[in-house]
């Protein structure tokens, strides 16, 4: 399919509808006209053999001796003659045959020194006037090896720079040897000229239903996949960063709609990132500003924090050389006052605080061990919760997998199901083509049945001409003989004309039927694609139900997922904190006791250090 991606979807859609309309019709052409060549191989064939009834009946009839052999079907099947006569004086009999077929004939002689067949009397007439008598049949040709094996001859062949449908039929002796030939020839220019006829008229509906179809096709696609272009243009529009223009065909249910809504949020999205951007500088912009400014108020207050942190450091080190008496008297400028005022509560606090911590100390170390149990004990119960989470949260990630995965192929479900449904909405319009090449295939065969009917009078007219004509041969007597003759053919001509009308009026009749039944058959199938379509349809939201449930189901595994995920580092956590908290628990009993040796460093009194046990106890 890289091929056609080169070109627009119109025109390739186009071109290959057009081209499948293409194949179809040289495919039907290609069928009629092979069924024609047999029509008119069958209709040459016909010719001849009633060419050469006719002349062997006129022969037995005006040649003495001459015994006809007929075979069941009415056609000839032997000739026997005494001897042919060397001369003819007259053509009168070549003639009439002539008259009566309208087509050539010829009677040939079996000349033993030349071992070849001579012309004795013909109809075909040279172009100098005179007939072609005296002239050889020739060795060279492809009749003379068929007829010297006493067989019959039935080909095409050109007499005088005219082409023929030939037959010559063998005339034999009473001892059974071959004396000469009977032509009868039918002209190949007038059956081929129906066949050309035929063959035009076909070629000219062929030309006439590809330009309709075409038409229609390109018409079609146009409207349907006419608004890809003007979408195409939209998008590079937007590419090339023109946010002002209009998306058309947002009003569309198909995908063209789909696709324009897409290009709209597409677009909306990116005027929203612009205005972003601009906020952003903005907001740099008075960022900035704040920053110099703070920076000029934190200058001057570096000068005074310099002079309080020093008075600050002096009273620090005194501290912590364990002097707590030491106080801040100087007042300090601006904010830092309440800060010399803090560092001196909080060195009377620290004060009071050494003494109570005197205390405190005692009830710390025991404190420590009980907590030091606890801890213990919290440990091991947040290892145990750990591996649980983590066995749970395993599991839920495999869940988690199977329902994507279910609800991936819920959605390539979906697609096929809307595939299937867009192919039987086609193979609708299919078939309402086909319902309508039914209907005038239908009219064709009633035109056909006209002139059907038309032919089986005219044979039947023909019948009582040729019935009058051998009735009037009877009352001339013996002069009447050879028209009687005549008229006798001209009846049987007439009886098989109309046999042979009757038979395909039959056919037409017989092949209304079945177009009329095809017509039916195709009506039904196109129901049973409506049915389909709806049901596909119907398949197509139950999918489509599926794969949305799927995908809500996916979120909420995944969010549990996280959540488990998390509360399993969290577990994680709290128990590195609670192994922590145990190790810490250990150091801290260590650090009670030295504690307390570092507070028996500092000297309080001894009413202070009771006091907040007696606060307590109260």
């Amino acid at each position: 399919m890289s091929i056609f991606s080169r070109f627009g979807v119109v025109k390739t859609v186009t071109v290959m509808t057009v081209s499948l309309l293409l194949v179809a019709l040289g495919v039907v052409e290609l069928a009629v006209s092979a069924n024609i060549s047999k029509r008119i191989q069958a209709q040459a064939i016909e010719s001849q053999n009633t060419s050469l009834r006719t002349a062997a009946t006129i022969v037995a009839r005006d040649l003495p001796g001459t015994t006809i052999a007929w075979a069941a079907d009415g056609n000839v099947q032997r000739i026997e003659m005494e001897s042919i006569p060397t001369g003819f004086e007259s053509h009168e009999m070549i003639d009439t045959i002539g008259r009566m077929t309208g087509q050539t004939a010829t009677i040939f002689a079996w000349d033993a020194e030349t071992r070849d067949f001579w012309r004795k009397t013909t109809n075909i007439i040279k172009p100098d006037g005179n007939r072609a008598v005296g002239t050889p049949l020739g060795q060279k040709g492809a009749v003379y090896p068929v007829l010297t094996k006493g067989e019959t001859f039935r080909g095409e062949a050109v007499i005088l720079g005219t082409p023929y449908y030939t037959i010559y039929e063998p005339i034999y002796s009473p001892a059974g040897e071959t004396i000469g030939i009977l032509y009868a020839g039918v002209r190949s220019a007038e059956i081929d000229a129906m066949a050309s006829e035929m063959a035009w008229t076909i070629s000219i509906v062929a030309i006439l239903v590809l330009l309709a179809a075409v038409a229609i096709a390109a018409f079609v696609t146009k409207q349907v996949l006419g608004g890809i272009p003007r979408l195409t243009n939209v998008a590079n529009a937007l590419a090339e960063g023109n946010l002002d223009i209009d998306v058309p065909g947002q009003d569309q249910r198909n995908e063209i709609g789909s696709l324009a809504r897409s290009l709209t949020i597409l677009r909306d999205g990116a005027v929203e990132k612009i205005a972003l951007e601009s906020d952003s500088v903005r907001s740099r912009e008075e960022t900035e500003a704040e920053r110099q400014r703070r920076e000029a108020e934190k200058s001057a207050r570096d000068q005074e924090t310099e002079a309080a942190v020093r008075e600050l450091g002096a009273a620090l080190s005194e501290l912590s050389n364990g002097n707590l008496k030491v106080r801040l008297d100087h007042a300090f400028t601006g904010e830092f006052e309440k800060l010399r005022t803090d560092f001196n509560h909080a060195a009377d606090r620290l004060s009071q605080t050494m003494a109570e911590l005197s205390g405190e100390t005692h009830e710390i170390n025991a404190g420590a061990s009980e907590m030091q149990a606890a801890t213990d004990d919290l440990s091991r119960r947040t290892e145990q919760q750990a591996a649980s989470l983590e066995e749970t949260s395993a599991a839920l990630d495999e869940i988690t997998a199977t329902v994507r995965s279910a609800a991936t192929r819920a959605e390539e479900a979906r697609d096929m199901a809307e595939k299937a449904q867009s192919s039987t909405v086609n193979s609708r319009s299919v078939v309402s083509n086909a319902v309508n090449a039914m209907s005038r295939i239908e009219s064709a065969s009633d035109e056909i049945s006209k002139i059907i009917s038309v032919i089986d009078e005219i044979a039947f007219q023909t019948n009582l001409l040729a019935l009058n004509a051998g009735v009037e041969a009877a009352r001339a007597g013996e002069a009447g003989k050879g028209f009687a003759v005549v008229a006798q053919e001209v009846r049987e001509l007439a009886q098989r004309s109309a046999s042979a009308a009757k038979d395909i009026k039959g056919l037409i009749t017989k092949s209304g039927e079945e177009v009329a039944s095809g017509v039916q058959l195709v009506n039904e199938t196109g129901d049973a694609l409506g049915t389909i379509s709806e049901q596909v349809a119907a398949i197509n939201d139950h999918i489509a139900s599926i794969a949305t449930a799927a995908r809500e189901q996916t979120t909420g595994l995944g969010e549990i997922n996280s959540a488990v995920n998390q509360m399993d580092q969290v577990t994680q956590q709290n128990a590195a904190m609670v192994e922590e908290a145990t190790a810490v628990m250990h150091k801290l009993a260590a650090s009670a006791q030295k504690l307390s040796g570092m507070v028996d460093q500092f000297e309080v009194s001894s009413n202070r250090a009771h006091a907040p046990r007696a606060q307590r106890a109260a």
